[in-house]
């Protein structure tokens, strides 16, 4: 299927569809658009083809809402695979995590050094530092991948 008959397709869709597709086809039509607006080359846009093909749209109304879900989230993963492309504060999402399991040996490390006085608060300090750490270093990162367009935006803003 084509990027411009999915985005075409997709519209169809929204209009007709229920509150719980609604989300689910808004998602879509974002990254269908996204995709739409990048200067593809023809075996990305092949690639892209192809998916969109295997997300079978032109059925989509009888699907269940559990299966729509399942082929969109399948969909936008094989996409960014296939083009090298990260999901919207993408790093963010890792550097708060990471930024929590070092903050948190941070913290047990500091309980050695600094010793008694902050007692179990130096854990929870820890995990502070290394949250702030996480996330300015996350969100450098999401800023990067924006500036060389390496990621798939699916909200329709």
């Amino acid at each position: 299927m084509k990027i411009n008959d999915a985005y075409t397709t997709l519209e169809g869709l929204l209009s007709h569809s229920d509150k719980k597709s609604k989300k689910i086809y808004q998602q879509l039509l974002g990254a269908v658009n996204n995709l739409k607006e990048r200067e593809l080359s023809s075996e990305e846009r092949q690639v892209v083809e192809k998916l969109l093909e295997r997300l079978r749209l032109d059925h989509a109304e009888n699907m269940s809402v559990k299966e729509l879900k399942n082929r969109s989230n399948l969909f936008q993963k094989e996409v960014m695979k296939a083009l090298s492309l990260v999901s919207e504060d993408h790093y963010l999402t890792l550097g708060l995590g990471m930024g929590v399991a070092f903050g948190a040996v941070l913290g047990s490390y500091l309980i050695v050094f600094i010793g008694a006085p902050l007692g179990n608060a130096s854990t929870g300090l820890g995990i502070g530092i290394g949250l702030v750490i996480g996330s300015i270093v996350a969100r450098y990162l999401d800023i990067e991948a924006r500036k060389q367009n390496r990621v798939l935006v699916t909200s329709t803003r």
